[in-house]
């Protein structure tokens, strides 16, 4: 082999290795992608399921018992629970919403931490959820009077990012999925 055909297989190894090495870091990348694509479903899984078993609750406290039609109807917004009463009644287990929480504003400061379910690359999800009175000209408007209508904000993200990075290591931050949900009361005569 002479010094011309030396020359150009060394340039054709690095230009291979170049090669390789581009399309193992894309493919990191693209499982890095990946991983936080489906964190993200969970997310969203999560928080919709908690928005729809809030919806299927009450409108409020005092209207819990009329959805078998054996309540008292709420007829004036004054019957309604004070904004600064919205949350859990004595009666409601707040480690457990799904037996115990009998109305949509029981949800008022719920959070879960951890909420563990099995996704590769995250240990547990964190869950908040808020619920305040708004209304229907402004509805991302917190109000400090009772309406109509009441809007739940659900929270959620991993613990752990894909990376293994916390959010209190500052160096990465895992996405926080928000969502929200309004509920409103209707009373036909």
């Amino acid at each position: 082999m002479n010094t011309g055909q030396t020359v150009l297989t060394i340039g054709a190894l690095v230009l291979l290795g170049f090669t390789v090495l581009l399309t193992n870091r894309s493919s990191l990348q693209y499982g890095t992608i990946i991983n936080q694509t489906e964190i993200d479903i969970y997310s969203v899984s999560l928080a919709e399921s908690i928005m729809e078993e809030a919806a299927g609750k009450a409108f409020d406290h005092y209207s819990a018992s009329d959805t078998a039609g054996n309540g008292a109807v709420i007829t004036a917004v004054s019957q309604l629970t004070s904004p600064s009463s919205l949350g859990t009644e004595s009666d409601d287990n707040y480690s457990n919403p799904k037996k115990s929480f009998d109305d949509f504003d029981d949800y008022n400061s719920w959070s879960v931490t951890p909420y563990v379910i099995y996704v590769p690359g995250v240990d547990s999800f964190h869950i908040q959820a808020q619920v305040f009175y708004v209304d229907t000209t402004n509805p991302d408007l917190k109000l400090s009077t009772q309406t109509w209508h009441k809007k739940m904000i659900v929270k959620v993200w991993p613990t752990i990012t894909p990376w293994g990075e916390t959010k209190s290591s500052g160096k990465a931050k895992p996405d926080t999925v928000t969502m929200s949900y309004l509920m409103s009361y209707w009373w036909f005569r």
